[in-house]
């Protein structure tokens, strides 16, 4: 009986040791990949697709990706955010790392949809409302009257006087329209200082528009009224004038300019 005892005994310690040399030996694998990804995985290639306005050298730069980062420990989080901090026009960016060695950075940029004025002359923005430069002209954009940006900055989202402020979000309302309907070429000027309406240059056309942030509707309508109206003759081809939104009769009113 005794020996029996000590048999169980020596078989529950080599049970006991058996199991830390499993444990160890896990470990020792988790610690040799770790040290390879650390060796072995650095960042030789940059990869920029999408960009135009700036140059891969410029997205490189921004990104703060160097040649020897350890690629599996990059964070494309912090990658993404600092190229959009550092370049205004970069709206999304997308990283993938292609091992062993490689970094792809995927940019999409913004367009200048709009200008506003602001005490230190005008600036660019986007259709979302973002600072991208001061405007020196050589865009053509929707120059934007009756609204003025305070403290403007590249990068930063336009801000204005607290009693413009709902104006603003009618502006930015209707240039994200405008922009999804491709018509942002076509506008050359909003003009926001009447109190109760807005009016928008769109060709030879001038669009009076409501202060109450339907721009989806009102666009869509003013679109149907002008379709057809050239159609049946109402509206002659090349004729200026104005459609009037504001009655709120679900009808644009036309009204020609006086040749």
């Amino acid at each position: 009986m005794a020996r029996q005892r000590r048999h169980s005994r020596t078989r529950r310690r080599g049970g006991r040791f058996g199991g830390l040399y499993k444990m160890l030996s896990i470990l020792l694998v988790v610690a040799a990949v770790i040290m390879a990804c650390v060796v072995f995985f650095r960042v030789n290639t940059v990869e920029v697709t999408g960009n135009l306005r700036y140059t891969t050298e410029e997205i490189i730069e921004a990104s703060g990706i160097q040649t020897g980062d350890n690629l599996i420990i990059l964070s494309g989080s912090r990658v993404s955010a600092a190229i959009r901090a550092r370049l205004p026009y970069v709206e999304g960016v997308a990283i993938r790392k292609t091992l062993p060695d490689g970094v792809s950075i995927k940019v999409t940029e913004r367009v200048a949809a709009a200008s506003v004025e602001s005490a230190e002359g005008r600036w660019l923005i986007s259709a979302q409302g973002k600072l991208l430069e001061k405007d020196n002209g050589s865009v053509r954009t929707v120059q934007i009257e009756g609204l003025t940006a305070v403290g403007p900055y590249a990068g930063g989202m336009v801000q204005t006087a607290e009693e413009e402020s709902l104006t603003l979000e009618y502006v930015k309302e209707l240039l994200g329209v405008l922009e999804g309907q491709g018509m942002l070429e076509s506008c050359t000027q909003l003009d926001c200082t009447a109190a109760a309406s807005m009016t928008l240059h769109y060709g030879v056309y001038r669009l009076k528009l409501p202060r109450d942030g339907s721009y989806d509707y009102h666009i869509q309508l003013a679109q149907a009224a002008l379709s057809e109206g050239l159609k049946s003759g109402v509206i002659q081809e090349g004729q200026s004038g104005l459609l009037d939104l504001t009655v709120m009769d679900g009808k644009a009113h036309w009204r020609p300019d006086r040749q």
